[in-house]
């Protein structure tokens, strides 16, 4: 209970979420754990509300950041076993990632443009049609990173499907850990790299094997395998991500010949090609 001298106005003696009625020593309701409003509100308890609720700066998000490098079955395994308190929830690790990754875009778009020309250009995206595909993809990246997290899963299930271990659903949340985790220390990196004016270029090529690579040290972590075993479901894990990639661009070919025609789509590759 806080002092009398520091309560601004007087508390409430039931939950108004449940109508629990209030001890004098209750911080929290003994029935739906809703916390006892003791105090206005005022800007410094905001900022700690914020921090407390969405980023809990002061010790769980810190906690999964650090973790998820040092022993990602302990926050991933946890989280599907059941524990909830001690690290930052898997969609709500996915809403800081978006948010950070959403700073990334946005200070590619309003500082550095050129680098996102430069990226399309190199990446053959040299068309009209190609930029703005580039431009819808930065535009919607939180879509574009939801709609991922679906098919990262399906891969991860198909490559350890012969172990029984975990259903699609949990393929989900351990993908939304790990994707999150990466996409948010891309977003850190990638800001690094155009601060210091280091080549984008070298940051874009890195991401892609970067992830491959995390990806394997989560599953070896959870499954608890070789270094020949993460190997073999790597490679297939690969084989499988080379597959969806392939079959992702001819359904996208489809789509634009449907789109443009087939006249104005050759004539637009033409272009492309010289």
């Amino acid at each position: 209970m806080l002092p009398v001298e520091q309560i601004t106005f007087k508390p409430v003696d039931t939950c108004l979420n449940c109508g629990m009625q209030f001890d004098d020593t209750d911080h929290f309701c003994r029935a739906c754990g809703a916390k006892k409003i003791e105090e206005r509100f005022t800007p410094k308890r905001v900022l700690h509300e914020a921090g407390e609720r969405v980023f809990n700066i002061d010790n769980t998000f810190l906690r999964t950041f650090r973790d998820l490098f040092v022993k990602p079955e302990a926050v991933i395994g946890g989280f599907l076993a059941g524990l909830r308190k001690r690290y930052l929830h898997a969609f709500s690790y996915f809403t800081i990632s978006i948010t950070i990754s959403g700073f990334q875009v946005f200070v590619l778009k309003r500082f550095y443009p050129e680098v996102i020309t430069h990226l399309g250009e190199l990446s053959g995206n040299g068309s009209a049609i190609g930029f703005q595909i580039q431009d819808y993809a930065l535009e919607y990246q939180p879509v574009v990173m939801f709609a991922t997290i679906p098919i990262l899963a399906f891969m991860g299930w198909l490559t350890f499907l012969t172990l029984k271990k975990h259903n699609y659903t949990e393929h989900f949340i351990i993908q939304l850990y790990s994707y999150s985790h990466l996409s948010m220390l891309s977003a850190i990196v990638g800001i690094l790299f155009l601060i210091t004016e280091t080549s984008y270029l070298i940051f874009s090529a890195i991401t892609t094997p970067l992830y491959m690579v995390y990806n394997a040290y989560v599953f070896k972590k959870l499954y608890n395998l070789s270094w020949k075993g993460i190997l073999l479901r790597s490679s297939l894990f690969l084989a499988i991500f080379l597959f969806i990639y392939l079959l992702l661009v001819m359904i996208a070919v489809v789509v634009m010949i449907v789109v443009l025609g087939p006249e104005n789509f050759l004539e637009q590759a033409r272009q492309n090609a010289l």
